[in-house]
């Protein structure tokens, strides 16, 4: 049971919730960029099994045997055998299917997960690729064309087939991004600190999953941005001597040696994983209560979605009609 990558897309990698507790041996968390998505695909496809992390095009896929699968995240113009598909469902496949993911719409990155999961073996307890030490996922690398990988024996694949959930895509668009102050804000004039919320960002075409390189005013501090190496957190923005901010992604390094003058609220990551290159950014300041207090919020709300899913399920019917017709070809003796 496998399935046979024909075109990678853009940048598509093998990625989980990402490798927690092993930054003090020096690895990279890597993960998911948008966690809240690959967290409902989970609940969605029923099972704790990795994603395919697809950026901006998404890869071309034919299916080796019968599967099932779910595309979360971004709005992408998918399809499978040329036909278009519905996201945030659980679609059923056959062998020799052929699934096109395509140019995103809307957002930046999709989540592909599987109800035969991928088998992928963890390496320090995760399935995440981080592509700059070449470990986990498929071969420690994006995928590339001709891949084949294989797929978990799981019995109750279609257990979830038709599974949907209604998305409001309104957030993605939202660019406003708030953060709290960052360990060397001292190093920082009121000046810049007031230019930093004051202004929009491009984000640079060199942005990649270890960090969002931005362009427009430049925030200088008013010293050296060299310092002594030290432990960075995710959504740390990172000034250098040339004064363009770099906020750290997933895939950042665990220690770095430049002024960080804020952090990206965890309750706005996500949001920064929908952003392209060229989009832009607007900075908004907050308090650490108050930051506590709406990630909390959201994860509350993310755990009534989810228990939505169970308790109140929204079915995709032509998934189901789709099953049924093949099922009756079958007693008929006509496949």
């Amino acid at each position: 049971m496998s399935i046979k990558i024909i075109n990678p897309g853009l940048f598509s990698t093998i990625q989980d919730l990402g490798r927690i507790g092993y930054q003090d041996q020096g690895f990279s968390t890597a993960g998911v960029l948008d966690q809240y998505a690959y967290r409902t695909g989970l609940a969605l496809i029923g099972n704790e099994g990795p994603a395919i992390e697809c950026t901006i095009i998404g890869p071309t896929i034919e299916f080796l045997e019968d599967n099932t699968f779910v595309l979360i995240g971004a709005e992408f113009n998918a399809t499978i055998n040329d036909i278009s598909i519905d996201e945030a469902t659980v679609i059923a496949v056959k062998k020799g299917d052929v699934l096109k993911v395509g140019q995103v719409i809307n957002g930046a990155r999709g989540y592909l997960l599987f109800g035969k999961p991928l088998k992928i073996q963890k390496v320090a307890n995760s399935y995440a690729t981080h592509t700059r030490s070449q470990i986990g996922g498929f071969k420690g690398r994006p995928l590339k064309s001709g891949d084949v990988i294989e797929c978990e024996n799981n019995h109750s694949y279609t257990r979830h087939l038709g599974l949907s959930l209604l998305i409001d895509v309104t957030e993605v668009k939202e660019n406003t991004i708030q953060i709290i102050e960052g360990p060397q804000i001292e190093n920082f004039s009121q000046e810049a600190q007031q230019k930093l919320v004051a202004n929009e960002f491009k984000i640079s075409e060199k942005s990649d999953r270890m960090g969002y390189r931005l362009q427009g005013e430049t925030i200088s501090p008013t010293t050296s941005a060299d310092i002594i190496s030290e432990p960075v957190a995710l959504g740390s923005i990172q000034v250098p001597n040339d004064g363009n901010p770099i906020i750290l992604l997933n895939d950042k390094q665990t220690v770095g040696g430049y002024t960080k003058i804020a952090t990206v609220c965890a309750s706005d990551l996500h949001k920064l994983a929908q952003m392209q290159p060229n989009d832009t950014i607007r900075f908004e300041w907050t308090t650490i209560d108050e930051a506590v207090k709406k990630l909390e919020q959201q994860e509350e709300a993310f755990k009534n979605t989810i228990k939505s899913i169970y308790e109140q399920p929204i079915f995709d019917v032509t998934q189901l009609r789709n099953t049924s017709i093949r099922i009756n070809h079958l007693l008929k003796g006509e496949l």
